[in-house]
């Protein structure tokens, strides 16, 4: 009996690694609730809640909901969303320790893909400084990846955030570069095609609220192109189960099946 309880508590020590929290998000924003209601009157409701150029019922709430054409793996629901009531929050950032994080690419539907003017988008993380500038960009993966595509990162421990940089027709007279930030101070474009200035407007859509998981809506193109869909990146955030952790899981639990077995023979 000694033993059972034993290996029981090394799976729970084990499951309770995996179950690991995730990094919190802040800025000057608040959780909002929302019903698949207001997705049938886009333009309305949500900032993230526009008519997308993709389709109809295309919009990244149609695609957490898995009741439009957007489809993802797992759709969560109607999640809360971070911003300030209908509008969106100018600044967010995650606070983290440093540990392992998990990315994964739940679908591109950029417009901007594949068409003239061809574009990709790319997706990473910056690091925020302790006067509150920003750190180098790194990235983690890109719009020409395949749906389902899992990246580990680790962030800076402290404050961190994500950009995604939408470059256009690349290496010709029309190269334009846009850079977009959860802090939209720091957004900025380039390049002889971009127009002169960024549109000071929030690219992102966090959803999440409760439990260890994040959902990301990007929004690629400037919002004097934009069509508020939030889609064109949608990404799954979540802490990254450690190996240890795994063959601890499985070690234990195997342990525990075996001694009740024995004790019941």
């Amino acid at each position: 009996m000694k033993n059972t309880r034993f290996i029981l508590a090394i799976s729970l020590f084990a499951f309770g690694a995996l179950c690991a929290h995730a990094d919190t998000l802040n800025g000057n924003g608040s959780w909002q609730t929302w019903s698949t209601s207001v997705l049938n009157t886009t333009s309305t409701g949500p900032y993230w809640n526009g008519t997308s150029g993709d389709g109809p019922e295309y919009n990244i709430g149609w695609c957490l909901t898995g009741t439009g054409n957007c489809q993802i793996a797992n759709p969560p629901g109607a999640l809360s969303y971070y911003g300030n009531g209908n509008a969106a929050a100018s600044n967010m950032y995650f606070t983290g320790n440093g540990t392992l994080q998990q990315a994964t690419l739940l679908g591109a539907f950029s417009n901007q893909n594949g068409v003239p003017p061809s574009g990709t988008d790319y997706f990473g993380w910056y690091s925020i400084n302790s006067n509150n500038t920003i750190g180098s960009l790194n990235p983690i993966f890109n719009s020409t990846e395949a749906a389902g595509t899992i990246a580990n990162f680790t962030p800076t421990s402290g404050n961190y955030g994500f950009y995604i940089e939408n470059v256009q027709s690349p290496n010709t007279s029309y190269t334009a570069n846009y850079l977009w930030l959860m802090n939209t101070s720091f957004d900025s474009v380039s390049g002889p095609g971009a127009p002169p200035a960024s549109d000071g407007g929030q690219h992102f859509s966090i959803f999440g609220g409760t439990g260890s998981t994040y959902y990301l809506g990007l929004e690629d193109a400037p919002f004097s192109t934009s069509d508020f869909d939030y889609n064109d990146l949608v990404i799954e955030l979540q802490p990254a189960p450690e190996p240890a952790s795994i063959a601890l899981l499985a070690g234990g639990i195997g342990l525990l099946g075996l001694a009740i077995r024995r004790r019941r023979s």
